[in-house]
Parts: C-alpha cells; sequence; structure tokens
C-alpha cells in the first residue's frame, strides 16, 4: 500500500515534424538521452490538450512552428510506482528553421531516411523506429477528429478534443 502511496504518472508528448522527406530531431543535453537525438517534446501542463502541447513543446526547444495532424504512437510504461504515458503526434513543418534551445537540446536538425538507417545508437531506439515508419509510409494516423459536434455535447473544442 505504501508503494501505491507514492505512485507517480505523468503525461508526455513527441513531436515527429516531418519537412519533405525528413523528420526533425533534437540532440539532449542531459539526462539518460544525453548525447542522443529523439524527438521534440516533453510533458503535458495544466490548461492544454496534447496536441497544444506538443505543438508548444516542438517550438520552445527547436524554433519550428509546427501543426499537429493527429496521433502516430503511443508508449506506455512503467517502473515500480513510477508510470508515464508518451503520445507521439505527427506534426506538418509550418515556419521556421531548427535551432537547439541550447538547454535541454544542443543541436535540432532534420534526418532523411539515409540518415536515420545509418545512425545506430545516436539516435534512440523508439525515434529511430517511428522516424523510418513515418518515411516509408508505414503508420496509422489518428486524426482529430473535426466533425465531432463539440458544441451540442457542450464542449469547447479548444479545450476538449478527440483523435480517430
Amino acid at each position: 500500500m505504501e508503494e501505491r502511496e507514492r505512485a507517480l504518472h505523468v503525461v508526455a508528448v513527441g513531436g515527429v515534424v516531418v519537412r519533405g522527406d525528413a523528420v526533425l530531431l533534437v540532440r539532449m543535453a542531459y539526462g539518460p538521452a544525453r548525447g542522443q537525438y529523439l524527438f521534440p517534446g516533453g510533458l503535458v501542463e495544466p490548461g492544454e490538450t496534447l496536441d497544444q502541447a506538443v505543438a508548444r513543446e516542438v517550438l520552445e526547444e527547436t524554433s519550428v512552428a509546427a501543426e499537429p495532424i493527429g496521433v502516430i504512437g503511443l508508449r506506455t510504461r512503467y517502473d515500480g510506482p513510477r508510470s508515464d504515458t508518451y503520445v507521439m503526434f505527427l506534426l506538418e513543418h509550418r515556419s521556421g528553421e531548427p535551432h537547439p534551445d541550447g538547454q535541454e537540446s544542443d543541436d535540432a536538425r532534420y534526418f532523411g531516411l539515409p540518415e536515420l538507417e545509418a545512425a545506430g545508437d545516436a539516435v534512440t531506439g523508439l525515434s529511430r523506429y517511428v522516424s523510418l515508419r513515418v518515411l516509408r509510409g508505414e503508420y496509422c494516423l489518428q486524426r482529430f477528429a473535426a466533425d465531432f459536434d463539440y458544441r451540442a455535447a457542450g464542449r469547447d473544442p479548444e479545450r476538449w478534443r478527440i483523435f480517430c
């Protein structure tokens, strides 16, 4: 029972930003993935939906404005009393060139298929796997349900979102 009382669950997002035939990755400057490339992203803050969080995180970490298209992956895990849910979104590049934020990451750039295939341990396993699938067109997309009648359901579509 004591372990359950200290249980912690967080929700994080990762942005799979595609521009042309390449995916945006950042090289982490701290933590267990230090020195490796992965998707820009982070924790969802109170007062934002998952898609709002991923667009914010991508902009903060890379200076790239990108539009979420839909959910392309979900990873869930637990380690003792700690667990997390990581939701990956496919985003379309809108504007800006990648620049690292200088705090969480020290590099931000687009990787094409040949670079990803040869990257080895320079890219985290999850980011490499998902990036390769995206660039090869081997993914399923859960889009924002724009045709759902949010107003009739008494919901604000900026605060209550469905992806299906």
